[in-house]
This record gives C-alpha cells, sequence and structure tokens, in this order.
C-alpha cells in the first residue's frame, strides 16, 4: 500500500524526518574529531572528560546513524518510482552508510567509551577514524545532493 506519493504532504513530512535525522547523526562525526583536536591543544585540556562528555552523546547520534537510513529506505519506495533502488547514487548511498554504521558502531564509539573511562590510548583510534568517517559523512552528503548516475 502507498502511504504518499512522491512530494506529497505524506512524503515530505518523511523526508523532514530523513533530514533532522541524518543532521543529528553526522554532525558528531565532523565536529567530534574537531572537539578533540582543540582540547589536545589547550594548555588546561582534558580529553578524558571530553571522551566522556561525547561517549555520552554517542547513545543519540549512533540511533540516528540507522534511523535516517531506514527512512532513506522508506523514501526510496515512497516515490513513486522516480527514485529507483538500482540508481547509481541510491545502491551508493546504502554502500557508505553500511561502511559508516561498521566505522562507528565498530571502531569509534568504543574508542570514545574508552577513552571517557580514562584509557587515553583510545585517543590515538580516534584521531585515525574521526577523518575516515568525516569524508563518509561528506561522501554521503554529495550522493545525497547531487545524485550521480540516475534519478531525477
Amino acid at each position: 500500500m502507498l502511504i504518499a506519493a512522491y512530494r506529497d504532504t505524506g512524503y515530505n513530512i518523511v523526508l523532514f524526518i530523513h533530514i533532522v535525522a541524518a543532521l543529528v547523526a553526522m554532525a558528531p562525526a565532523v565536529v567530534h574529531p574537531i572537539l578533540f583536536e582543540m582540547e589536545k591543544r589547550r594548555d588546561d585540556g582534558d580529553v578524558v572528560a571530553l571522551g566522556r562528555r561525547v561517549a555520552a552523546t554517542g547513545r543519540i547520534y549512533a540511533i540516528a546513524v540507522i534511523v535516517a537510513g531506514i527512512i532513506g529506505f522508506g523514501l526510496i519506495s515512497m516515490s513513486s518510482s522516480l527514485i529507483e533502488w538500482g540508481d547509481t547514487w541510491v545502491w551508493l548511498s546504502i554502500l557508505v552508510w553500511v561502511a559508516l554504521n561498521g566505522v562507528l558502531h565498530g571502531a569509534m564509539l568504543p574508542a570514545e567509551r574508552q577513552l571517557g573511562e580514562g584509557d587515553r590510548s583510545a585517543m590515538a583510534k580516534i584521531d585515525r577514524v574521526g577523518p575516515i568517517l568525516g569524508v563518509m559523512v561528506l561522501v554521503l552528503i554529495y550522493l545525497m545532493t547531487v545524485k550521480p548516475g540516475g534519478g531525477f
């Protein structure tokens, strides 16, 4: 059963929720590495305390990454065949989204949690993984906005 067609009110509401979830999900991937770098440069910097605060927010944005992707699947289904599962930007977005989830849940969140618990060696992993997540976020935003290789 089709709940809404492309650009109907129902579609626009789901699109709005998708964009909000994406903003909540993606902002920390860009901001957290910058915060850690700034904290390391301060004379009185305390990366462990920052790690505790950042780890606490991880529950929110980790869920938002998953929600944004699931809602994206719904948007494709609601698009009245204007967006196809086989469109290059769609399957590339799914691939990047899955990889981003793997890096986020498998490396970044555990490292932030470890740092928040006092393990300063986790900072090295955050320094390595942060830029990777940032690039993945940029690639996703590019794919979603430019839609290379298909779509409308």
